[in-house]
C-alpha cells in the first residue's frame, strides 16, 4: 500500500513537471470552479493542481488538466485562490506544493510525500492514498468553490 501511495504521488508530480501549464479561458459548455487553498500564508513558489474524472485515473498519468500555480500572484489575503473551467461532471483534486522549487513532489524512502499535500474535499492519506470516492465532488452548471487546507505547513 505503501509503494502505490509512492507511486501515485510520484506518477502525478512527474506529469505535472512534464506537463503543460493550462489556461484560464473561458469556453460556453464549461463551469467556473475556485479553488481556495488556505495554510499558504508564510509560502512563495508554485503549486501544481492535477484534475481527474475517474477512480481508475486518480493520481496517475492521465489527467483532465493541469496547471501550475504562482503562489504570489494568486495570493488574496490569507488565500491562495485560483479559477479553471471544466463541463459539467465528476472531478477530483491534487495539488501539491513544491517547497523546494524543483518541479516535482519530493517523497521520503516509502513515498511518502515530504512536501505539503492537498486533496480535494480535503481528503487525507489513511494508510495509503486516499480514495477517488473520499475526494470526488461533482461540478454543475453553477460556480462551484472547493475550499481546501494544504498539509505539513
Amino acid at each position: 500500500m505503501k509503494r502505490l501511495c509512492s507511486l501515485a504521488f510520484t506518477a502525478s508530480a512527474l506529469v505535472l513537471s512534464m506537463g503543460g501549464v493550462a489556461s484560464d479561458s473561458v469556453s460556453t459548455d464549461t463551469t467556473a470552479l475556485r479553488i481556495e487553498l488556505s495554510g499558504l500564508q508564510h509560502v512563495e513558489g508554485n503549486l501544481y493542481i492535477a484534475v481527474y474524472d475517474s477512480g481508475d485515473t486518480w493520481l496517475g498519468k492521465d489527467t483532465v488538466l493541469e496547471k501550475q500555480i504562482v503562489i504570489a500572484e494568486s495570493r488574496q489575503g490569507e488565500l491562495v485562490s485560483t479559477r479553471l473551467q471544466l463541463p459539467p461532471g465528476e472531478y477530483a483534486l491534487s495539488i501539491f506544493y513544491d517547497s523546494n522549487n524543483n518541479g516535482e513532489l519530493d517523497t521520503n524512502f516509502i513515498g511518502i510525500p515530504k512536501e505539503p499535500v492537498a486533496l480535494s474535499n480535503n481528503a487525507r492519506m489513511k494508510y495509503g492514498p486516499p480514495k477517488y470516492k473520499d475526494a470526488v465532488f461533482t461540478l454543475g452548471s453553477e460556480p462551484l468553490t472547493q475550499s481546501i487546507s494544504m498539509e505539513k505547513m
